[in-house]
């Protein structure tokens, strides 16, 4: 199966592991530098994240409480496709979000293929990347994330940090039908919705996933202006760019 170099290479690695201990291994990783960060946008968090994400290609929305989520959940889909119907995973946030006031009719379970619109709920959001870090297992199944056509995911505005290594130290959420302790079964990182140029250098969406990525941040006493504000800046920041 493999050739000479392959056996060689084979053999340096298993050499390598076999005189790794947890200590050397733990020292190496703390030599390795720190690697380059992007600029924060703003050093308002949910500003910098919003924007970030606008400028991802995604859209967002700001609100202040349950029934506003399910409000704008509800206008939201009515909007791009005509109806009522959603998908959601068992987080218990989402469970006990009151969908009947924005008129809305859960599914709750694993998104299949032709399903309109998905929601889900973050563990953190990266004001840094404006990306979204979902555990994923029962309570936020990854169908949700890639097989609706849109896809809606809820932040709470005090899940929002810094950088990226700050959202992957966060101790992970217990999923549903796991013991306690353990772990989420992964994670998924979402900077925008599903994209490509890879035929003819033309940007077309949806081509792996959702085709539109709709951010709405949670949170009491949330600037109303806010995401005018994230607006602005992405369009300040995007002219920036381009200059």
């Amino acid at each position: 199966m493999f050739d000479e170099a392959g056996r060689e290479i084979l053999a340096r690695l298993r050499g390598a592991s076999r005189r790794g201990t947890a200590s050397s291994i733990e020292a190496a990783l703390e030599a390795l530098p720190a690697g380059p960060q992007a600029e924060l946008l703003d050093d308002r968090l949910p500003l910098a994240f919003l924007a970030r994400v606008l400028g991802n290609g995604g859209s967002c929305e700001v609100v202040g409480s349950r029934q506003a989520v399910v409000g704008a959940i509800g206008a939201f889909v009515a909007r791009r496709h005509g109806q009522r119907r959603v998908v959601a995973g068992f987080d218990p946030r989402l469970a006990a979000l009151p969908w009947r006031d924005g008129g809305l009719l859960p599914r709750f379970g694993a998104a299949e293929s032709g399903d309109p619109l998905a929601v889900s709920y973050a563990r953190a959001a990266v004001a840094e990347t404006g990306s979204v870090l979902l555990h994923l297992g029962r309570d936020n199944p990854a169908s949700n994330n890639l097989l609706a056509e849109d896809h809606v995911v809820l932040v709470d505005a005090d899940a929002i940090v810094r950088r990226l290594e700050e959202a992957w130290a966060l101790a992970p959420a217990r999923t549903g039908g796991a013991p306690p302790g353990a772990g989420p079964r992964g994670s998924m990182l979402i900077s925008g919705p599903s994209s490509t140029a890879d035929i003819g250098m033309q940007l077309v969406t949806g081509a792996h996933g959702p085709r539109c990525w709709h951010v709405i941040v949670v949170g009491a006493g949330l600037d109303p202006d806010l995401a005018e504000r994230a607006r602005s800046l992405a369009a300040a920041a995007g002219a920036a760019r381009r200059g």
